[in-house]
């Protein structure tokens, strides 16, 4: 049986605190949902599952992906499903809805991811009991549920340079991809690359259908940053924090004929990979390799990675020891540039890696990223 992805829709990428910052996680991932449902000719009570990461769920409230739904304009009898396996949130729930079509439990799922940033709020972690004198401390759930790896007690960026030490990755060479990153992120919105998987988030201030993030910079201004965990790691060269939601419709392909609508690409297969959180780093490259051997390709095989930044450091790493080529990787701009909202990543990446390889005439595209906790999720998709 195959399983097509028929198409996506995404928001832009909002920076922290910035033109997306008036809306929640459910929100953007309503949004999300009937922007899809306004340009795929699939009515919407032919959905029959949806599933939505979403990676920072304090303060919420019950069940976000059903939230979502109950908003959008699906029928409130469509079961929902949240996901959260932290980045890898969004890119799990299209997994999962891939392997319920091959089970025959679905004929036409709706899967991705939303996040806020910027609306994650801080926790008061001892007041159950409360305090009877002294100061109190405020935990910030952006970091504690997304940025923090539990098993080292340590931030992502720290673990990260443990990487940098060991592979030798120079401060310099990690700007250098986070200029280019920015380059071609700047690139591809200015020639409308972007147009057609975004979809158009109304704010108090106006419409917004634009990328935020992305800036013209350069090494003297990145050379300039500090380092953010003492070593050569910065703001800079790191995926910014950002707000977003991008989803996917998938299909059987007894379902795409009998709706008629033509996909734009098959799901070929996927691979989730773990190994101990501390290097969770090697789990993006693990991931590619496996993904590789289990459909027998070469990386030269694969036309486009569209592999999530979480670091500049990450992706100089992966692509020194897979070999990827540079005019192959992130073509478009990646996490540096545009952000990384946790849980929405996944669907937002494999929206855009769809669009990419219609636009582009490429047989096939991987999406992909690292897992907090020593994971890395892969996905490949073969134009259809």
């Amino acid at each position: 049986m195959d399983v097509f992805l028929v198409d996506g829709a995404r928001t832009p990428h909002g920076a922290l605190l910035g033109s997306l910052a008036g809306h929640t996680a459910v929100e953007l991932g309503t949004v999300a949902l009937d922007g899809l449902l306004d340009r795929v000719p699939v009515p919407p009570d032919a959905v029959d599952w949806v599933c939505l990461g979403n990676a920072i769920q304090a303060g919420l409230g019950q069940v976000p992906g059903r939230q979502a739904v109950v908003a959008s304009r699906l029928p409130e009898t469509t079961p929902a499903t949240t996901v959260n396996e932290a980045s890898g949130s969004g890119l799990r729930a299209i997994a999962l809805g891939t392997d319920r079509i091959l089970a025959g439990r679905s004929e036409v799922a709706i899967a991705g991811g939303m996040e806020s940033m910027t609306n994650a709020p801080f926790l008061v972690p001892d007041h159950r009991r409360g305090r009877r004198h002294g100061d109190s401390r405020l935990v910030d759930s952006m970091v504690r549920d997304a940025l923090w790896d539990e098993s080292y007690d340590a931030h992502m960026g720290e673990l990260t340079e443990a990487l940098v030490e060991r592979e030798g990755i120079s401060r310099e060479r990690q700007d250098e991809y986070a200029v280019e990153s920015n380059r071609k992120a700047l690139a591809a919105i200015e020639s409308g690359r972007f147009a057609d998987e975004t979809v158009t988030v109304e704010t108090r201030d106006g419409p917004v259908d634009t990328d935020e993030g992305p800036r013209d910079t350069s090494m003297e201004r990145l050379g300039d940053l500090p380092a953010a965990f003492g070593g050569t790691i910065t703001a800079g060269n790191a995926s910014k924090l950002s707000d977003g939601a991008g989803v996917v419709l998938l299909a059987s392909g007894d379902a795409v004929e009998d709706h008629g609508v033509d996909p734009l690409a098959r799901v070929v297969d996927y691979v989730v990979t773990y190994r101990d959180p501390k290097w969770f780093n090697d789990a993006v490259p693990d991931a590619v390799e496996a993904l590789l051997s289990k459909t027998g390709l070469d990386v030269a095989d694969v036309g486009l990675y569209e592999l999530n930044e979480a670091f500049a450091a990450q992706m100089v790493h992966t692509s020194d020891r897979l070999g990827i080529p540079a005019d192959r990787l992130n073509t478009r701009g990646g996490a540096v540039a545009f952000g990384h909202p946790i849980g929405a990543s996944g669907g937002m990446l494999a929206a855009s890696l769809a669009y990419a390889m219609r636009d582009d005439d490429v047989r096939y595209g991987m999406v992909g990223m690292s897992i907090g906790g020593g994971g890395g999720i892969m996905l490949l998709l073969e134009r259809a």
